[in-house]
C-alpha cells in the first residue's frame, strides 16, 4: 500500500484502528467482486483502492449509537432458531453445501 495514501486516509479517519477495520472490510468486498467507487489503474491494489475511496469521500462510516448496539446484540441468530426448531443444540460451526 502507498504510504502517502495511508497518511492521507489516517488524517481523515482520525483513528488508526478504525482505519484498519474500514480498509480491511473494503478490501474483502473488493476481493469478492464488488466494484470500486473510483476509477482505477492496473497497478492499484485493493488496499490502495480502499484508501483512495476514503480520501475521496466515497466511503462513509459512523459510530454506532447505544440503541443500534442494543438492537444488534438482541438480534436472533437464524442458525440458532433453526437448531431450536430441529430440537438440536446450537453449534458453533455451520456447514452449508451449495446445491449444484
Amino acid at each position: 500500500m502507498n504510504v502517502e495514501l495511508i497518511e492521507k486516509a489516517a488524517a481523515i479517519v482520525g483513528d488508526n484502528q478504525l482505519l484498519v477495520n474500514i480498509v480491511s472490510k473494503r478490501v474483502q468486498q473488493l476481493n469478492h467482486g464488488y466494484d470500486p467507487y473510483i476509477p482505477t489503474t492496473p497497478e492499484m491494489g485493493c488496499g490502495d483502492i480502499a484508501l483512495t475511496e476514503i480520501i475521496e469521500g466515497k466511503i462513509i462510516w459512523h459510530e454506532a449509537t447505544d440503541d443500534e448496539l442494543e438492537a444488534i446484540s438482541s438480534e436472533v441468530d437464524p442458525f440458532d432458531a433453526l437448531a431450536d426448531e430441529d430440537n438440536q443444540p446450537s453449534t458453533d460451526t455451520v456447514t452449508v453445501t451449495p446445491n449444484f
